[in-house]
């Protein structure tokens, strides 16, 4: 059994402070699905249900929106950069080409939205970067330099080569005044969920009781967590956020009350997850649209990845990456490790529960995959 920790979240009344111009980006629901569906590689993205898996824990129905063949980029990150880049790229600008950070699949993103647009695309990575991720940005025709450090160390070379070189930066992550792009990244998720109400329309008992989001800096769960307390208004939706425990960058900031900056080792095989300092944008969002806030070791991880990937009988195959599993990851911790069992009686989930989940990623470092499916992959900590 992995570690895992939680905090509980007593929400207040979810009323996230920006200025204007910024809750209209946040509170325009309907734009990012009608520019997506526009695209000619556009398809919604499928609900699955785990069946045998939810039996297996006690659960009344486990439901997974599916990202991993988003636009053939792998990933649900392509949502949020091809929408910004056509709310502020689109309008016209003298900027040479567009410039960002990631762990991976935001810059595989950017780089596929820059080769639609005939943008030139520089992408920093951090040092610890597989040569596999780095490859499928590459492949996009983007050009990608490894940064000296980590990943807010390759955000601060980012930001600094696109003042330097007139590119525009659209980076997923929110600090002082930079604000306008991170949001317009945030509300391109939408379309996920626009697509999602009209899916659990259509299934019986469609009734939603908890909703298990995985997070980096955190502008893709605060998405979710917006769209489900502002659009749907549903208060009795419990929300759970979901970190490495190596890398608590938005746990640490709801702790402290304030945004921070992890103080653990960074090391995770959750890559897309591997995040030093939370998002301004995310943490006023999520503090008071969060009930939880869960931190996991990567054996749940593991587990979550076979469960995935090697179905239980009578469920179907996901492909799924190590953080596209992160939320599953956190779901088998709440129902296996008995140090969580206070935060299991606060979200009241039972048999009857039904859960939703999201895979948000493809299988972006195949090495890795392969080791943890073969079973030769070797964790040495908790």
């Amino acid at each position: 059994m992995g570690a895992a920790g939680y905090l509980i979240n007593e929400r207040k009344i979810y009323n996230p402070q920006f200025d204007k111009e910024i809750i209209d980006i946040l509170d325009d629901f309907d734009s990012p699905f009608l520019y997506h569906s526009t695209l000619a590689e556009y398809e919604p993205s499928p609900v699955i249900e785990l069946t045998t898996l939810a039996k297996k824990l006690g659960l009344g129905k486990i439901l997974i929106k599916d990202e991993g063949q988003r636009f053939g980029t792998s990933a649900v990150k392509i949502l949020g950069a091809s929408y910004a880049v056509k709310k502020i790229f689109g309008s016209g600008s003298d900027k040479k080409g567009i410039c960002t950070a990631t762990d991976g699949n935001h810059g595989r993103a950017i780089a596929w939205t820059a080769k639609k647009n005939k943008l030139r695309a520089v992408v920093f990575v951090p040092d610890h970067t597989s040569q596999s991720r780095i490859k499928f940005i590459e492949d996009e025709g983007a050009t990608v330099i490894v940064s000296s450090g980590n990943y807010d160390q390759a955000v601060d070379e980012a930001k600094k080569y696109a003042e330097k070189s007139n590119f525009l930066l659209i980076q997923d992550t929110a600090w002082g005044s930079y604000l306008k792009t991170p949001s317009y990244i945030t509300a391109g998720y939408y379309t996920q969920l626009y697509e999602l109400s009209e899916q659990l329309d259509r299934l019986r008992n469609p009734r939603i009781d908890a909703v298990f989001i995985q997070s980096g800096v955190g502008s893709w769960p605060s998405a979710v967590v917006h769209y489900i307390r502002r659009n749907l208004r549903s208060d009795r939706i419990k929300i759970i956020c979901v970190e490495p425990i190596e890398s608590d960058c938005i746990y640490e900031s709801i702790k402290m009350s304030h945004v921070a900056t992890t103080s653990k080792s960074q090391k995770t095989i959750m890559a897309g997850l591997n995040c030093g300092t939370t998002s301004v944008l995310a943490y006023e969002i999520m503090k008071n649209g969060v009930d939880a806030f869960m931190v996991i070791s990567d054996l749940y991880a593991i587990d979550a990845i076979k469960y995935l990937n090697a179905p239980l009988p009578g469920d179907p195959y996901i492909a799924a990456g190590e953080s596209g599993s992160a939320g599953l990851a956190g779901l088998l911790a709440l129902m296996e490790n008995h140090t969580l069992i206070e935060l299991k009686h606060h979200l009241g989930l039972n048999e009857e529960s039904n859960i939703l989940l999201f895979n948000t990623e493809n299988v972006t470092d195949p090495y890795l995959h392969d080791e943890i499916m073969s079973g030769k992959y070797y964790h040495s900590g908790e």
